[in-house]
């Protein structure tokens, strides 16, 4: 039987009734209508073995020599680095749009290498661009993410934009993988969520980010069914900006290293906060608006 995992601060069982498991489109990849009819139904394409295993291997190995080297002892002394054993007592040197690691050469040929470029070439059918800015996290045990629409925070530019998730390493449920609400996208109870929640701009309005920290309150309001699965090296999953999406906590005492990179056809528009040479990301805000907490951005979306 597997370990218990957790949804937000819910316990629960992987497969299970409350968190289902995701489909691959690995028998698709050869019929772009087809990759696009199952993007519309399910709001994610999961794609096994995309990348090559062993690059990705490789770049974390880039990526825990520099967290190693330039943070302090993130690392439980005594044990391999490519373990990732975590260490209470240290810090890992940040990653999150740092391009001294997100742009090594290793780190890049899994975020914006061959594989990546060919399937959103063929999914866009045009040539594509992804952001320069990349979201490389280490996440520590007993971490997660909230469930939020990717759209609040990137929603100024193109509207075929698309999330591309990358874990480095093998990653089991339990270790803290992404975990989608099926449904989300383009079922009819989530309308006011997506037309109210999902309409705003974090720095634009001072609104939350994240919808909430309970995902199972989600799907127990408007519907939909959680889903995740174990990753592998290699694996990567795309889903849209209304795609509501959190991840599984980190129950095991390593770090999880992943990261969120970004593509679109390159003749859309583009939000100029995540690219350039010094990406601003969400460093300019609108001072003159308060920031709204999460119960009062509730009460004004009515949801």
């Amino acid at each position: 039987m597997r370990p218990i995992t957790f949804l937000g601060d819910c316990e629960v069982t992987f497969p299970s009734q409350n968190l289902g498991s995701l489909r691959d489109c690995n028998d698709l990849l050869h019929n772009n209508s087809a990759l696009h009819s199952q993007m519309k139904e399910d709001g994610y394409l999961l794609i096994r073995g995309l990348i090559n295993r062993d690059t990705v291997i490789k770049a974390r190995k880039t990526i825990l020599s520099y967290a190693d080297e330039n943070g302090e002892l993130p690392f439980k002394p005594d044990t391999e680095l490519m373990d990732a054993v975590y260490n209470p007592d240290g810090r890992p040197a940040p990653t999150m749009g740092e391009k001294a690691v997100t742009h090594h050469p290793d780190v890049l040929k899994v975020l914006e290498g061959t594989e990546l470029f060919k399937f959103f070439r063929r999914f866009f059918d045009q040539p594509c661009r992804t952001f320069d800015y990349k979201w490389l996290r280490m996440i520590p045990p007993g971490r997660a993410a909230g469930p939020h629409f990717d759209v609040v925070y990137m929603g100024r530019g193109s509207q075929r934009l698309h999330t591309c998730w990358i874990p480095f390493g093998d990653v089991a449920v339990e270790k803290g993988t992404l975990a989608i609400l099926v449904g989300s996208h383009n079922l009819p109870s989530f309308n006011q969520m997506r037309q109210t929640y999902g309409q705003t701009d974090v720095d634009q309005d001072r609104t939350p980010g994240h919808f909430g920290t309970n995902p199972l309150a989600i799907s127990d309001q408007f519907g939909g069914v959680w889903k995740s699965t174990d990753f592998e090296a290699g694996d990567v999953i795309i889903f849209t900006m209304h795609t509501l999406h959190t991840s599984t906590r980190n129950m095991s005492d390593q770090w999880r290293i992943s990261c969120d990179v970004r593509f679109q056809p390159e003749t859309d528009s583009v939000d100029n906060r995540w690219v350039g040479e010094s990406p601003v990301a969400h460093s300019i805000q609108d001072q003159s608006k308060k920031a709204i907490d999460f119960e009062e951005a509730r009460e004004i979306w009515g949801v």
